[in-house]
């Protein structure tokens, strides 16, 4: 059975592709907007926490490669990109003109690299639409690609903090637009669900990031060293 949010999103990005006469402004608009703005930000938490020197960059979630776009110029990075659409693939493997870069389609909950090959992973915008279950899959996911020691960035929403729950729709409307194309599957995960989540997968929590505003909260946890660290 397809999964929940791969026929989400291709209907969404159906729907922006009739909306936008653009095909930029489809592909853009399909990771939320603000392309340029919220590259830029990501990009910059990745570097502020990655080690000096050459590293490797897991990104799943990437989508139109908004991060990847941002990041482009910086030649110590070896860098590999995961979505679940092939045009937005497209999209950002032409946008970043980084031809040592991989851009992967993801056809289940994995992250396509080798054990122990990844410095930092990100999940930008992936657990937001998760159930907790495949939250846990991608976890466990991220515990095997990183290299003890290396750097995992996710952002969630908190149902506690005021303006990520005034983004949720009623239930029955959230239903609706997913139905018909408009509207992809929101989740909740509080601050403390999610540190128990990382924890159990092998991760020590480093830091949060609590933004005031309506975008997502981040957390950041690193690799232990072994199951006993």
């Amino acid at each position: 059975m397809t999964p929940h949010y791969l026929r989400e999103y291709r209907k969404l990005m159906r729907n922006l592709q009739r909306k936008h006469d653009d095909g930029d402004e489809a592909y853009e608009a399909a990771v939320g907007g603000n392309y340029i703005a919220q590259g830029k930000l990501q990009a910059k938490l990745v570097l502020s926490v990655a080690p000096d020197g050459p590293f490797n960059l897991l990104d799943i979630g990437c989508g139109s490669g908004r991060a990847a776009y941002a990041l482009r110029n910086e030649q110590r990075i070896s860098y590999i990109g995961a979505y679940i659409l092939p045009e937005l693939l497209d999209y950002a493997r032409k946008k970043c003109a980084r031809g040592d870069w991989r851009f992967e389609l993801l056809t289940e909950i994995a992250a396509p690299a080798q054990d122990d090959w990844a410095d930092a992973a990100m999940f930008m915008s992936v657990f937001t639409h998760l159930k907790p279950a495949e939250i846990k899959q991608y976890l466990a996911e991220a515990a095997r690609a990183l290299k003890p020691g290396g750097v995992i960035i996710c952002s969630y929403l908190n149902r506690h903090f005021a303006p990520h729950k005034a983004a949720f729709r009623a239930a029955p409307l959230q239903w609706i637009g997913r139905l018909l194309g408009r509207d992809v599957m929101l989740s909740y995960t509080t601050r403390e669900e999610l540190a128990g989540w990382l924890e159990e997968s092998g991760f020590s929590v480093e830091k949060t990031i609590t933004y005031e505003t309506a975008r997502q909260h981040v957390m950041i946890g690193r690799r232990k060293n072994g199951p006993d660290a």
